[in-house]
């Protein structure tokens, strides 16, 4: 539900609407409506009383967050997405700003599409059937309804449905999808993108990748990597394969250096102007304009470009690093990273999977999409998010494997 209630000059002072009673009136009944969903997968047996427990806290989520806790400036992407979603539920049409190219990723997008990224993002999102969008926390809500949603999905993967409830209980996980930003939705695609490419359904990993290349086209391109390499190269099969595989991302990589060379540096460029910030209200693009050296940020060939990837492997692992906390979350994000490797080598180690060819393939893939990543890090906020989106699909993805390593113990062993 949308209605003329709504002002958008209200969006853009958050401490004033977020102290209003209708705000906690519109967004207790989303929380009540997800609660009423979850009772009744309960009386269904769909859950068990664990998962009842855990998702009634898990949906109050959002509403202890933006406001009570923390201003939701602190995520500003929150007010783009809310915005544009709530006009074209509203009034039918986009916000005209962000009609617009923004940032470089939207740009490269907005010459192959004509609605742009946030549009169709938003759009998606608000498939969510949830009885209100009216403020900045209501798409956090529908974040919450298609985590629950995989999580009944995906419970057809995973047995132990405790264990995979723990899997939903990672800070970051619990954060990203209490705020109103596209980062639920783009795990979600890379979490079952992961699962049916292990499975063999190639055809519904393929459909998982079509909104990843509007959605978040850096993830598409790393995804691309491992669905050619399992699919014509067979890389899950043989260490040989890997090799091959290798080396033909080199021999492409040295064939195309030129336009490689060219996205890598207008990203790694675009990125650090709009982390560039003199202060006095100067900042982004303005204060790039002005101060900014492109030439210094400029990689000249591919050698260079792997010598600064493995160079940058550590940091995009790791990060943030306690020489850049700015804010609360970040030291618990840095214990959250160190975790999760902790995690990941836990699983494999637990499950024997060192010597298993599919785990091999995933971690090289891993390893080298974090690699790339590397080179674009200069926003220690927004490339947490982006690592934390690219390493939990990852995590779910080795977690079903040791599922089926333990049936198969043989099956695609060095």
């Amino acid at each position: 539900m949308v209605s003329s209630f709504f002002d958008y000059n209200d969006y853009n002072n958050p401490s004033g609407f977020g102290s209003s009673l209708e705000y906690y009136i519109f967004e207790l009944a989303n929380y009540s409506a997800l609660v009423l969903l979850i009772a009744i997968c309960y009386k269904l047996k769909y859950i068990n009383i664990n998962s009842l427990i855990v998702w009634s806290g898990i949906f109050f989520l959002p509403l202890v967050l933006n406001y009570f806790l923390f201003s939701p400036s602190l995520f500003p992407d929150q007010f783009l997405y809310a915005g544009e979603l709530i006009s074209l539920k509203a009034n039918g049409v986009s916000i005209p700003y962000y009609t617009r190219s923004q940032g470089i990723e939207q740009g490269l997008i907005a010459m192959f599409f004509d609605q742009s990224p946030v549009t169709f993002t938003v759009s998606l999102m608000g498939l969510a059937p949830i009885p209100n969008y009216m403020t900045v926390t209501s798409l956090a809500f529908a974040n919450k309804f298609f985590l629950f949603f995989s999580f009944l999905i995906l419970k057809n993967f995973f047995k132990n449905e405790n264990i995979l409830l723990l899997l939903f209980l990672v800070p970051s996980f619990l954060l990203y999808s209490s705020i109103s930003i596209r980062e639920t939705l783009i795990i979600l695609l890379g979490i079952f993108f992961l699962l049916n490419m292990l499975r063999e359904n190639y055809f519904i990993a393929l459909l998982m990748m079509i909104p990843l290349l509007i959605v978040k086209i850096q993830l598409f391109a790393f995804f691309t990597l491992y669905f050619i390499g399992r699919l014509i190269f067979r890389a899950h099969k043989s260490l040989m394969a890997i090799i091959i595989f290798s080396g033909a991302i080199l021999l492409v990589t040295f064939i195309f250096q030129e336009s490689i060379l060219q996205i890598v540096n207008l990203y790694r460029i675009g990125f650090a102007a709009e982390d560039m910030d003199l202060g006095a209200g100067v900042s982004g693009y303005d204060a790039w304009s002005v101060y900014g050296d492109a030439e210094a940020l400029t990689i000249e060939s591919i050698f260079e470009l792997i010598f600064l990837a493995i160079l940058g492997l550590p940091k995009i692992i790791l990060m943030p690093l306690p020489n850049s906390w700015t804010n609360i979350f970040y030291p618990i994000q840095f214990l959250e990273s160190i975790a999760l490797v902790a995690l990941y080598s836990f699983i494999a180690i637990k499950n024997n999977l060192l010597r298993n060819q599919e785990f091999i393939f995933l971690t090289f893939v891993l390893v080298l999409s974090l690699m790339l990543y590397s080179l674009m890090a200069f926003n220690e906020g927004t490339f947490v998010r982006y690592r934390f989106s690219l390493f939990l699909p990852f995590v779910f993805a080795i977690y079903y494997l040791s599922t089926l390593h333990q049936a198969n113990p043989l099956k695609h062993k060095i």
